[in-house]
Formats: structure tokens, sequence, C-alpha cells
């Protein structure tokens, strides 16, 4: 094999390695997120609040509340988005805080 072709082929073998080392550590953090923020699901807005304090922002769409907590992470900035019904119950969650 040429050396230039060998060399290529180290780098997109790097570059391969590297985007699945990234994808997993990226999942590890979801899960982590996932299993940190799951035992909220079916609480009340009183355990939300008093688990997170007041959120930054309430949005009300139809039915259901949503409360937006922004949050200052180490690498960037993030937020936890909680789903309430008309019972004030959680009902789901979305998070971008994975660092």
């Amino acid at each position: 094999m040429q050396p230039l072709k060998k060399i290529t082929a180290i780098i997109i073998f790097s570059l391969i390695s590297s985007c699945t080392m990234i994808a997993e550590k990226r999942s590890e953090k979801v899960d982590k997120e996932t299993k940190f923020l799951s035992p909220l699901l079916n609480s009340s807005e009183k355990e939300l609040i008093t688990r997170f304090g007041q959120p930054a922002r309430t949005l009300k769409e139809g039915n259901q509340n949503t409360y937006v907590y922004e949050i200052k992470g180490r690498i960037f900035d993030c937020q936890r988005k909680f789903y309430l019904d008309n019972k004030n119950i959680v009902t789901g969650f979305e998070s971008t805080c994975w660092d």
C-alpha cells in the first residue's frame, strides 16, 4: 500500500472511531439525565417546584402547561422542559442538559 493511502486510511479510521466515541458518550449522558428526571413523572407541580424552584418561563398550550428551567452548564447552557396536564401533574419532560 502506498504511504498516502495508508495515511488516508488511518485518518478515516480515526475520524470514524472519534464519532463513535462521541455518540456513545452522548448516549450515556442522555440516559443519565433521563434516569435523573424520570422519577418526576406523575408527580405534582409542588414536587417539581420543590426540587427545581420556580421555572424561568411558564408556557400555556391548551390544557397543558410547560415549565421551562434554564440551567447554566459547565460546557454550555441547557433547558429542561416539564409538561403538566390540567391537574398540574407532570406528564413528560425534555432536556438538553447532558454535560
